[in-house]
């Protein structure tokens, strides 16, 4: 059985180099911990003033592209910049993003089934 020090001690995040021509370079797409997906849950059902809920891509990869070290390149501030780039190369990213954070339709299904 595993103990608590086991457990704890499984900070690794899983990682994913991306290639996005359209910004003529690579990123690296990360696994949130569980802290940012509760961070990012929350700033998801953000609303704009006419209660639409916007920028979902954009908010997705604040939370997922980063640095070498891990760190986000990205804060809340860029989100809405960050919703003006290509939507092929944000779609390119989410598609990692949603895969490696367990959030896409084919990780819920099997997750359903476990």
């Amino acid at each position: 059985m595993l103990k608590r020090e086991d457990i704890l001690s499984k900070t690794k995040l899983r990682q994913e180099p991306v290639t996005v021509e359209e910004w003529g370079g690579d990123i690296i797409v990360s696994e949130m911990t569980g802290d940012a997906r509760d961070e990012w849950e929350q700033i998801l059902r953000k609303k704009d003033k006419s209660g639409n809920v916007v920028s979902a891509r954009a908010k997705l990869i604040v939370f997922t592209v980063v640095d070498e070290k891990g760190v986000r390149l990205f804060t809340e501030a860029d989100i809405p910049a960050i919703g003006k780039l290509s939507s092929e190369a944000l779609e390119k990213i989410c598609l990692v993003a949603l895969r490696l954070n367990g959030l896409s339709a084919e990780a819920v299904d099997e997750a359903k089934k476990n």
